[in-house]
């Protein structure tokens, strides 16, 4: 007679089973791909007008640090919609540049439902922030 291996109670094994299938179906949101445009203007000014521009929109600046530079905000309207704003300088050129017309850098970045904002929605933001820094005619 050959050895028995011991019984795992039918309820035991289901519930391991969808364990198992619940954490096999969790995703992992991908991170938020930033995009950069190069302006003429100063950091500080770079970056009073992009907080200008996302208060206007209706977004609640959740943190803004003028030392780091950073503003993360969320759009009261809309939940789940987040923005992350950074404005650098120097020779670095930041991630995801897509527009080089000065040495003050700015990222966005940010996302919907959990998933990362396309070019498409951070387009009109940076358009809006040139306007405001009268980049633009």
């Amino acid at each position: 007679m050959s050895p028995r291996l011991p019984s795992i109670p039918r309820r035991g094994l289901s519930l391991t089973l969808i364990l198992l299938l619940g954490l096999a179906g969790c995703a992992v949101n991908p991170p938020a791909q930033p995009r950069s445009i190069a302006v003429t203007a100063s950091e500080d000014a770079t970056l009073r007008a992009t907080l200008a521009m996302l208060a206007e929109r209706g977004f609640v600046i959740r943190q803004a640090d003028g030392d780091l530079r950073q503003i993360d905000a969320v759009l009261a309207s809309r939940s789940g919609y987040e923005i992350h704003a950074e404005v650098t300088g120097g020779s670095q050129r930041p991630p995801g540049l897509v527009l080089q017309n000065g040495d003050t850098y700015l990222t966005l970045s940010g996302r919907r439902g959990g998933q990362p904002l396309d070019a498409v929605s951070l387009d009109p933001l940076f358009i809006d922030v040139q306007r405001r820094l009268g980049l633009l005619p």
